[in-house]
């Protein structure tokens, strides 16, 4: 079996936002899982992979989330991999960035949305402060990790409530990435589910106008621009992949390099895991037995998508948009395709609250 370039590890299922768009009801019980460290001691001792990533939930939420994503990246170190981790940086004040720092981390992606406070509030709902409180403890905090010499993706999940800001964003990042500091921007687009669900994704016209113009500004600047799951598809905007080293073009690699291991130690294809299901279970047994007798994974890597016969971009280890197996399996927005029957539930209640 080939190396993994990502295991990525839902370290617990708790959060400290709201966000407009997740997956999560925070106040359901069901969602209280912590991922056992022996999971991730085992798994990396076994696999080695280049990069761990760690996640939620939210991993900062707490003091003792803090201390406990400490506890998982020394396993990390201990094994030779590199330290990712995604968060919403609402706790990462200049001291647990230290703390973080010296703990090995390498690389934060961060939740950057937008630089106006009502829309902060929208779409990340945090508890208690005003929105412009809440921009400000953001930005200070993300910076607080580049002091320290971690890598921060400032990174933009995009909606139809934000993606007039991206080139500002862009702006901004480039900004801040003076003194040493490494920072990058992102931009995330939703995954089928989210969009349809929540009504939030914009027109695919005006996401390639507003894209042709960021990656324009990519290409004379100094500052990297990565864009993840872009529905924006090669054959049909080749323009928009015309090569350059400050444009990093990141599409499915679910099933080749990557995999996933929720909070409950299952394992999926898919890091929006409600969109496939399982094809194990880490207490049961390793991840190289359930990855190499995966029949759900060998589907994904032999089936050819039927709109994209004779396609030369079809084939992995990156797939794109079209082809990403969670996506050309399902319906999008379709609830009747789900696997897990309460993330399907969790989110059509959660979009009819964020609509009433």
């Amino acid at each position: 079996m080939n190396r993994f370039r990502v295991i990525e590890f839902q370290l617990l299922q708790a959060c400290n936002a709201n966000c407009a768009y997740c997956a999560y009801d925070q106040n359901l019980p069901e969602y209280s899982h912590w991922l056992p460290l022996e999971i991730v001691e085992k798994t990396l001792a076994e696999e080695k992979p280049e990069w761990v990533w760690f996640e939620g939930g939210e991993v900062t939420m707490s003091d003792r989330s803090k201390e406990y994503l400490l506890r998982a990246m020394e396993i990390g170190n201990t094994y030779g991999v590199k330290n990712r981790i995604n968060t919403n940086c609402r706790n990462i004040d200049d001291d647990w960035a230290g703390r973080l720092a010296d703990g090995g981390l390498r690389f934060a992606c961060v939740s950057f949305d937008t630089l106006q406070p009502e829309r902060l509030e929208f779409l990340r709902g945090f508890p208690g402060g005003s929105g412009a409180e809440n921009l400000e403890r953001l930005k200070a905090n993300a910076l607080s990790l580049a002091d320290r010499g971690i890598t921060v993706d400032l990174e933009a999940t995009v909606t139809r409530h934000n993606i007039d800001e991206l080139e500002a964003l862009y702006d901004y990042a480039e900004s801040v990435a003076t003194n040493g500091r490494d920072i990058i921007m992102g931009v995330q687009c939703l995954v089928a589910t989210y969009d349809e669900v929540f009504g939030l994704y914009p027109a695919m016209d005006e996401m390639n106008e507003v894209l042709t113009r960021l990656t324009e500004k990519a290409r004379n600047s100094g500052v990297p621009l990565r864009i993840c799951c872009s529905p924006l598809v090669r054959c049909k905007y080749p323009a928009l992949y015309e090569p350059h080293p400050n444009i990093i073009w990141v599409g499915c690699s679910c099933g080749f390099d990557y995999v996933h291991i929720n909070a409950t130690g299952e394992v999926l294809l898919c890091g929006f895991w409600d969109h496939t299901r399982s094809i194990g279970n880490l207490n049961d047994c390793s991840l190289r037995e359930i990855w190499g007798k995966s029949e759900l994974r060998r589907e994904a890597l032999d089936e050819t998508p039927e709109n994209c016969n004779g396609c030369r971009h079809w084939e992995g280890p990156d797939r794109c948009h079209n082809t990403c197996f969670s996506i050309a399996h399902r319906n999008t927005g379709s609830f009747a395709s789900f696997a897990y029957e309460l993330t399907s539930k969790a989110i059509a209640d959660a979009a009819n609250k964020k609509t009433s």
